[in-house]
């Protein structure tokens, strides 16, 4: 059984922040105005939502009140976390919404350079929302700015795949054995 390559996204757990990817244009926070049509604002928001175009990569920070009970803190952790992928989206060519604007920033990246001369686009594509979790408030901003490069490197492994599917890589033990049948006179 094949499994996708978008995985490898989902699989990357770092220690600051939780991942959920997918590679469809979607948002991940609720949207309880889109899904009530009782609400006066329903038909306005679905609108708004049917005309978002549907290119680029559609980021999200969000925090929990887990985090902590100051908005304040909060609202910093986002921020942190946000400009953290956004120096890691420049430093390798990209612009805030996964948009390759610098090819010079790929001489060192022999790989995506195939990419490009095959035709294929090294645009980043669909929904990312990156969760801030407790441990990114004391961690320091090279381990923060590591991780969130770490996530943006995965995701360019996965533009290089050469298909959409690869084969699964699970360990599925001893080759199974030839039944041997008895024949009894």
């Amino acid at each position: 059984m094949s499994k996708s390559p978008y995985r490898i996204i989902n699989r990357y757990n770092p220690t600051t922040f939780k991942i959920n990817y997918t590679p469809e244009y979607k948002t991940f926070t609720q949207h309880h105005i889109a899904t009530d049509r009782s609400h006066p604002l329903y038909i306005a928001q679905k609108r708004r939502q049917a005309e978002r175009s549907k290119e680029g990569l559609w980021w999200h920070v969000t925090t929990g009140v887990d985090l902590s009970k100051s908005s304040c803190v909060r609202t910093w952790a986002r921020r942190r976390l946000r400009n953290a992928v956004r120096e890691e989206l420049q430093q390798r060519g990209y612009n805030h919404a996964g948009t390759l604007v610098d090819t010079a920033a790929l001489k060192d990246r022999p790989e995506l350079i195939n990419v490009l001369r095959q035709g294929r686009s090294l645009d980043l594509k669909g929904s990312l929302r990156l969760h801030v979790l407790a441990p990114l408030i004391p961690a320091k901003y090279t381990v923060l700015c590591a991780e969130t490069g770490e996530m943006i490197e995965k995701m360019l492994q996965v533009l290089t795949a050469e298909s959409y599917q690869q084969p699964s890589l699970r360990n599925t033990g001893a080759r199974p054995r030839k039944q041997q049948f008895l024949i009894k006179s």
